[in-house]
């Protein structure tokens, strides 16, 4: 295996922490709400702290990665947030709780764009999907050990254990990363023959460097892909921060079983990311465009996420599990996509800033719909229009990458012109 493939396991591993860190609080939502005394908008008060640090962090987490460079920069997020996941366990107010939700949030704004950063300096065009994919499915794989993990452990020892023991792995992940991860161009490990795959690549596509990072908001490009994800996101959000006290609340089952049960929709999460990402290469081998074998994959995840409409119509619990797994299956498939746009489309020096902006547009969805979960929860006691949204929504925000013309063109294209033009 070449040394790239060992550099997208290595950011796995860091997306599979840093899911492993926010899931603590979703999966012991129902002891921590216990103990406080918290209602269901309180809770989604809580997990929106979470999403806007997130959100404006990787707004500026992309311009910081840019300066640092990924090395330096992922280091930091990954300090950040385990340092507040471990202070969670000595919270005793629930404004503690929101405090670190937020600092979590904060640290974690730094490990996509920094992941995406790091894919375009390691991969070719034609290989970032599945790089981006591998480096995404760490976000199931966190969420699959989480789910039983964090059950079993607040089950026999409390949730505050919880917080403790997933806190602490990114410390370990730490220490790898700093001894081994270098650019490049800089690597001393790095083989002639894939020294010269990356040099060629990095021939083959134009560095607008003269650009800085105000100038991607003129870009039609950078907007589609915000709004896109500011559309499409609410469906992830739902399954992280919301599904396991839908399955307590709506479906009835205990939160031993819930750990377990929330295994299958976030291993389909993972088979998502994996065939999508897989899928798009290998359109791209049989002699379709890029932006093209991507928009068919994009197309056919937006029809899977519609099955969390019959989930939130279904009878039982078991049917419900299948559609939302049907679901996540849908948002792996097309996020392991969309990730890796920034890598093909900007210049090499702001791909960390590109993807921190659309990614602004994905988390402002997260909390609106968050906030909007937990109220409805409350009020009418039902998640079922929640479901529904996030079903529909998906199919809107693919359509938007048809409709506006150059949506999937390089940044800086004259060709194209940007907004302002």
């Amino acid at each position: 295996m070449t040394l790239r493939w060992w550099i997208a396991g290595l950011l796995l591993l860091a997306t599979c922490i840093s899911y492993l860190d926010r899931q603590t609080m979703a999966v012991a939502a129902p002891a921590v709400a216990r103990e406080f005394g918290l209602s269901n908008e309180q809770i989604g008060h809580i997990l929106s702290a979470f999403l806007l640090a997130y959100a404006f962090g990787q707004l500026v987490a992309g311009r910081v990665l840019d300066w640092t460079g990924s090395r330096w920069g992922l280091s930091l997020s990954i300090t950040v947030w385990s340092l507040a996941n471990l202070c969670t366990a000595w919270v005793t107010r629930p404004w503690g709780l929101t405090f670190f939700r937020f600092l979590l949030g904060l640290g974690e704004s730094g490990n996509y764009p920094g992941g995406v950063k790091v894919i375009a300096e390691w991969f070719p065009p034609r290989e970032r999907a599945l790089g981006g994919a591998i480096f995404a499915s760490g976000a199931s794989a966190g969420a699959v050990l989480a789910a039983p993990l964090v059950a079993t452990i607040t089950h026999h020892w409390g949730w505050r254990a919880a917080f403790l023991t997933t806190g602490a792995l990114g410390f370990f992940w730490l220490a790898v990363w700093l001894l081994v991860y270098r650019t490049p161009d800089r690597h001393p490990f790095l083989s002639p023959r894939e020294r010269a795959l990356l040099s060629e690549a990095r021939l083959t596509e134009t560095e607008t460097t003269a650009l800085r990072w105000q100038d991607l908001l003129r870009y039609r490009q950078v907007w589609t892909m915000t709004v896109a994800r500011f559309l499409e996101e609410p469906l992830l959000w739902l399954s992280v921060f919301w599904l396991p006290k839908y399955l307590v609340d709506a479906r009835g089952l205990s939160l031993l079983e819930t750990g377990y049960v929330l295994m299958i929709p976030y291993l389909t999460l993972d088979a998502g990311y994996l065939l999508g990402g897989w899928l798009t290469g290998r359109l791209v081998r049989r002699g379709l465009p890029l932006a093209e074998a991507k928009q068919r994959v994009l197309w056919g995840a937006a029809c899977c996420m519609l099955a969390a409409v019959p989930a939130a119509l279904a009878s039982g619990a078991a049917g419900a599990v299948a559609w939302i797994s049907l679901a996540t299956f849908g948002h792996g498939a097309w996020f392991s996509n969309v990730m890796t746009i920034p890598a093909d489309l900007a210049p090499r020096p702001l791909v960390a800033s590109f993807y921190g902006i659309t990614a602004l547009g994905g988390s402002l969805g997260g909390i609106l719909f968050t906030e909007l979960t937990g109220l409805v929860a409350d009020r009418w006691h039902t998640y079922a229009p929640s479901l529904i949204v996030a079903g529909i929504q998906p199919l809107l925000a693919t359509l938007a990458f048809r409709l506006v013309r150059g949506s999937l063109a390089r940044v800086g294209d004259d060709s194209l012109p940007a907004v302002e033009r």
